[in-house]
């Protein structure tokens, strides 16, 4: 039961994310306006740069978001390996950042803040970009590589151009493989894969930065889905293989129905094939 209360926080992860990135950046832009305000309208009588109470509310919300999404990231991604290492580090940073400000706030909110004043906005400022960029990074992470970045791309023809690259044609010596298991991918395994998995794990969106729209893909070192040598141990095989209605199923059950037993079969027996290679 733990370790299910464990998953649930962990999980919330995926939902509070966004809030500090939203208060934090909107606080930033507030207390922007409010130390440049005065040189705008050249008020000489105007005093030195206080926080508001406006942004200080803000942040301080986002500094507990951010603390509580810190903490449930570090727990969601403890297993993860490489794939979370760039957007957990940079949440890291971020968290330490956003304590840095909170010091600075309340060294800022003295009668006379003087240097502590100018520190807490330059801090302010670089936790609102560091929080902007880890959104994006995790973003990254869950719809693959430039998911926000990609209908730019295909506005401005870069898209366009590197998909009329030619095709890399591949084969069976390239993966250390058979004929026939390279022919039984293309023949039975990718249509499985197409129908259930490449809807969110294809070029188009690759969730959690896996592929699986080709045979390079799927049998790719980073990614971890085959392991050749205990086949039984697949991350592709654990997924597919698990009861209707579990959380971790692929394909998830609000995308696709699960895989049929003699499709779970097809994909174990091609497996186990692999490592007979």
């Amino acid at each position: 039961m733990l370790d299910n209360l464990i998953e649930f926080f962990a999980r919330t992860h995926l939902v509070v994310l966004h809030f500090p990135i939203a208060l934090l950046i909107v606080a930033a832009v507030i207390e922007f306006y409010r130390a440049l305000s005065p040189k705008i309208r050249r008020d000489g009588t105007a005093g030195p740069y206080h926080p508001g109470p406006t942004g200080t509310t803000l942040f301080v919300f986002g500094f507990l978001a951010c603390a509580y999404t810190v903490i449930t990231g570090l727990v969601f991604g403890f297993d993860d390996g490489e794939r979370v290492d760039l957007h957990r580090i940079l949440g890291i940073a971020t968290g330490v950042l956003v304590l840095l400000t909170a010091i600075a706030l309340l060294m800022a909110r003295k009668p006379t803040p003087g240097a502590s004043g100018r520190a807490y906005l330059i801090l302010l400022t670089l936790t609102a970009i560091a929080t902007g960029l880890t959104g994006h990074f995790g973003g990254d992470l869950t719809h693959g590589k430039g998911f926000i970045t990609r209908p730019l791309a295909q506005a401005f023809g870069s898209a366009t151009e590197a998909t009329t690259q030619p095709a890399i044609v591949y084969t069976p010596q390239d993966f250390n493989i058979s004929q026939n298991a390279f022919d039984t991918f293309n023949a039975s395994i990718l249509p499985i894969l197409e129908n259930a998995c490449v809807e969110c794990h294809g070029p188009d969106e690759a969730e959690d930065d896996i592929r699986l729209d080709t045979l390079a893909y799927v049998l790719d070192p980073a990614a971890d889905m085959i392991k050749r040598d205990v086949p039984d141990h697949s991350e592709l095989i654990y997924r597919i293989d698990l009861p209707a209605g579990d959380p971790d199923i692929m394909p998830p059950d609000d995308h696709a129905d699960p895989l049929s037993t003699e499709q779970i079969e097809l994909v174990r027996a091609w497996v186990h094939s692999l490592a007979a290679d």
